[in-house]
């Protein structure tokens, strides 16, 4: 790099500098609001910038998909773009087997979808015109400036509709691998009721199995409220970390804009990028613990002997 090239550019950084302490080009109040802001009407349905966010995920993941796969080759370039998402989806494989073992290949398409899409929300909130253009509203007598496009994962109810897709989806891999009606005796165990109820009808009740019987509906009690506490803690974690980094960012712009915003916004896309893999993460964990029996089972099944031992241990008929 030339002297003169290299002037100029630490002229241009003096000057960004020195901007951020000339009144014009500062704003004159920061406004912070936790809602999505609405932009227009379909029908009876609202759009909020925050909705708009989402489809412009949606449809840059759709154009990267269709980009990447529209010539497939067994050897792509080292540049291209087949090579580049091949090799994060490898990564991705291979970080999530840690977790699942032989079951990622089974569980990769809900979580590799997953990672991408917050992904992508939460990297595309911090391009530029994202907070910064948008609308002027007269509201109350007030005059609002809504921002036209705002990050989709800093609204609640996006991280809050993830969050039921991906414990739902715990529930339907969980009854497709052990069975529904064993799988649904995880919350709502009644073997040991059953047995005491039999027991009593035979005169030798056992009120030992009764209160295995409490202790087993205590515990699917407390398995229900755990798949309950999944929703929240996956809404707030995302939630709370990308608005928590936006207002950051709102408020270093607002301090000083220019140069001293662009050390956090790469903490942002480091951040971002951690968020979609911690909520990844833990949804491949929870759906290898939803598609394994409990540890009690496993004891039971394994206590058990086999039919062919049962067969060897009995007499031989004289």
């Amino acid at each position: 790099m030339s002297v003169t090239r290299r002037l100029i550019i630490l002229a241009v950084l003096a000057l960004l500098i020195a901007a951020n302490f000339w009144g014009p080009l500062r704003v004159r109040r920061l406004f912070i609001e936790l809602r999505p802001e609405p932009i227009f009407h379909l029908g009876r349905y609202t759009v909020s910038n925050t909705l708009l966010s989402s489809w412009l995920a949606m449809i840059a993941l759709v154009v990267l998909a269709y980009l990447g796969s529209r010539r497939l080759v067994d050897r792509p370039a080292a540049r291209s773009l087949q090579n580049i998402v091949e090799s994060v989806f490898e990564a991705l494989y291979d970080f999530l087997q840690n977790f699942a073992g032989d079951k990622t290949r089974l569980f990769f398409p809900v979580v590799g979808t997953l990672f991408l899409y917050v992904l992508a929300s939460n990297w595309i909130g911090l391009l530029p015109g994202f907070g910064s253009v948008g609308l002027w509203v007269e509201e109350e007598g007030e005059r609002l400036f809504y921002p036209l496009l705002r990050g989709a994962s800093t609204d609640l109810n996006m991280t809050l509709a993830l969050a039921i897709c991906a414990v739902l989806s715990l529930q339907v891999y969980g009854m497709r691998a052990m069975g529904w009606r064993r799988y649904l005796l995880r919350f709502v165990a009644v073997k040991r009721p059953v047995a005491f109820v039999r027991s009593v009808f035979s005169g030798h009740p056992q009120f030992g199995l009764l209160l295995g019987g409490f202790l087993d509906l205590f515990v699917g009690l407390l398995d229900i409220f755990e798949e309950l506490t999944k929703v929240i803690s996956f809404a707030f974690r995302l939630f709370g970390n990308m608005f928590g980094g936006e207002v950051l960012l709102a408020v270093i712009a607002f301090l000083m804009p220019f140069v001293v915003s662009v050390p956090f916004l790469a903490l942002e896309l480091f951040g971002g990028f951690i968020q979609a893999l911690i909520f990844s993460t833990l949804t491949t964990a929870f759906l290898a613990r939803a598609t394994s029996p409990h540890v009690g089972e496993e004891d039971a099944e394994a206590s058990q002997p086999a039919a062919s031992d049962l067969a060897a241990a009995q007499p031989a008929a004289p």
